[in-house]
This record gives C-alpha cells, structure tokens and sequence, in this order.
C-alpha cells in the first residue's frame, strides 16, 4: 500500500500523522517532499526530494510494494503541478490522506486539497479525510465543528468520509517531538525511568527520565482505522 499525506494548509499535523499513525503500522519507506522543514520528522531515515523532483519519485515508488509520502506545504503545489503533467501518475498511490483541523482556514485550504486531487482524476474511495487535534471533549461533536468539510461531501461525494477517523490533541506529540521518539518507540521502551530518577545524580539525567516517564502516556486515536 502506497499513501500520500498531503493538504494545502500549513498546520494540519501531517507529519505527526505520519510518525505515529502510519508509519508504525505500515513499516514502509518513507519520502518527505519538503524544503522547509526539512529534518522535522522523527524518522531520520526518510528520504526527501523536492517537488520538482516527481519524476524521480515516481520511478522509486514503482520498485515498492508499499510506501509512505509526506507532502510539506512549502512544496505542494509544485508536486500538483509535476503529478498533473505525468498522466495517470496520481494511481501510482493507493490513498490520499488530508489531515485537517477545525479552524475556518484549515478547512478552506482542506476543501482547495480535495478539490484538486479530484480534478487529477483521484477516485472519491482513495482520498481519506482525517479529523486532527480534536479535544477529547469535542469526540462526539465532529460533524459541527469541521461543518465546511461536511457540507463539501454531502454536496459533492467526492471523498471518502468517516466521523470516527479522529485523532484528539494531546501534548504528548510535543514532548515526542523534543525528544525525537515516536509513539511506538515509547510503548517498546521498557526502561524503569522511576527508578532512573530515584538514582539520577546530575540535572540532565533527572530532567531526561522525567521527561521520559511523562511521554509514557499514549495518545488517543479514535476507532480502529479501515481503508477499505
């Protein structure tokens, strides 16, 4: 399975998406199309281009059975543009996610994402819409906070839809990303971090298990995801 993560606004939590939703259930090779921010990711081993740079992705997703691509904002309308002058390069993916959140510009430049990968030709079942940084308290209330993304799929069907593909804010992403470790990474730790601040002898030590014990905390994602 190949999937592309991609959205036109600047903020949506794609790469956090990718670090610790997709990547440890995929265990795929991933690509990150940036320049920005490039080095962002937790995954050191990623492989960047540029989205100038399409052909020669292209030609390296077609060796593999199963890829993750993160598309940075910085770079997305060239990776656009580069897909729509290589015809039908848009099926070398089986999914499309659009991480979004419920701010009005997020969502407009979510509702601009959905519509461009539908005049590419991309099927309605291939593109996912994920609903991120939810508060816990909102789980039931996603319909009327991203309201615009609703009204988009009951007007056109142009995507793929499910109220439950949440994943609910959680400070733990920024404390991961400080210490550059990915959620699956803090489950298969087994250290006992307690008892490493009990015989800490210098402040780098204490503050290192602490911030340790206080990433043992998993987030929360709503429902089991299902792409078919």
């Amino acid at each position: 399975m190949k999937v592309a993560v991609i959205s036109f606004s600047g903020n949506p939590g794609k790469t956090t998406l990718v670090d610790h939703l997709l990547a440890p259930r995929m265990n795929a090779p991933k690509f990150e199309i940036e320049t920005i921010n490039a080095g962002s990711s937790a995954d050191t081993d990623a492989q960047r281009f540029k989205g100038k740079d399409y052909g020669g992705l292209q030609e390296d997703l077609m060796t593999l059975d199963s890829a993750i691509v993160d598309v940075g904002a910085s770079n997305v309308e060239e990776f656009i543009k580069q897909m729509g002058q290589f015809e039908g390069s848009h099926e070398e993916f089986d999914y499309y996610v659009v991480p979004t959140v419920s701010e009005k510009k997020q969502q407009a430049d979510t509702l601009s994402t959905i519509r461009t990968l539908t005049s590419l030709g991309v099927p309605a079942k291939k593109i996912r819409v994920v609903f991120n940084k939810v508060e816990l308290e909102d789980a039931n209330d996603v319909p009327r906070l991203f309201r615009m993304i609703f009204g988009l799929h009951e007007e056109t069907k142009s995507f793929t839809l499910r109220p439950e593909a949440v994943v609910f804010k959680n400070e733990i992403f920024d404390r991961l990303r400080t210490l550059k470790k990915t959620v699956s990474e803090i489950v298969a730790d087994e250290t006992d971090y307690r008892a490493m601040l009990r015989e800490a002898k210098d402040e780098d030590a204490k503050a290192h298990a602490i911030n340790m014990i206080s990433a043992g905390n998993p987030p929360t994602f709503s429902g089991r995801q299902k792409w078919s």
